[in-house]
């Protein structure tokens, strides 16, 4: 075969290629146009679906959902319940210890209190028993007074009874009380100092001869008191009369 022949024989093999070409396009054309005539007619399968545009990541984990700890925090991580628990128990015990320290306060308080009022009553009850005789029942009297008393004045006040008990006698001395106020002034649970004020009403022989009355009159004593076998006994009771007989 010569030259020419076979640049001619090229020639026409690349004509048929191109027209090869030109049809195949002319045929996805075609295609592509029945398909958008389909789905603008609806009568066919509808048009592909766009596919969603993706979500922009977020660093928010969904709510509820456990938060990843990283690496390289996980012994302080692990450290925290630790702590707290630990501030916790201090705390505890700090709260344990104010209540136990406050209730021992109001405990010793009130034990105070009640130690204050039982010696107040029983120097007003001393009051009207050293302030209440008659010549009947004198000898009774001096033995509840002497039960009453400690210390001192237990020891003065038997000696001054005797010559009180002569002076009621013979004198047909009479005493009662019309008024008692006591008030705590100083002391703790074991002994105590109460504010006594007597009111006494007073006859003798002397008094009823001369058809007067009773004589009334205040007396103001500084009891001192001693708890002896759990009972409040006074061991001071500077009454004037036994002051004046004393003498």
């Amino acid at each position: 075969m010569s030259t020419d022949e076979v640049g001619a024989e090229k020639q026409d093999s690349g004509a048929e290629e191109a027209e090869a070409k030109k049809a195949d396009a002319a045929v996805d054309a075609s295609a592509a146009d029945k398909a958008v005539e389909i789905g603008k007619s609806g009568d066919g399968v509808a048009a592909a679906p766009q596919a969603a545009a993706p979500e922009p990541a977020t660093d928010k984990l969904a709510e509820g959902a456990p938060q990843p700890v990283a690496p390289s925090g996980a012994k302080s991580g692990a450290l925290v319940p630790i702590i707290a628990a630990f501030v916790a128990g201090v705390l505890l015990v700090a709260a344990v210890t104010a209540v136990v320290v406050f209730y021992r306060q109001a405990s010793n308080r009130g034990g105070e209190l009640d130690a204050h009022a039982a010696a107040t009553a029983a120097a007003c009850e001393y009051g009207k028993l050293i302030s209440t005789y008659d010549p009947q029942t004198i000898d009774d009297y001096l033995k509840k007074v002497d039960a009453a008393s400690t210390g001192d004045w237990k020891d003065q006040f038997a000696k001054l009874g005797q010559d009180l008990k002569g002076v009621v006698i013979d004198a047909k001395a009479t005493s009662s009380t019309y008024d008692m106020q006591c008030g705590f002034q100083s002391g703790d649970t074991e002994s105590a100092n109460v504010l006594v004020v007597i009111g006494q009403t007073t006859t003798n022989v002397n008094i009823a001869a001369a058809n007067k009355p009773p004589s009334k009159v205040e007396l103001v004593v500084v009891a001192g008191l001693k708890k002896v076998d759990d009972k409040w006994l006074v061991d001071k009771f500077d009454l004037p009369i036994l002051k004046q007989m004393g003498n």
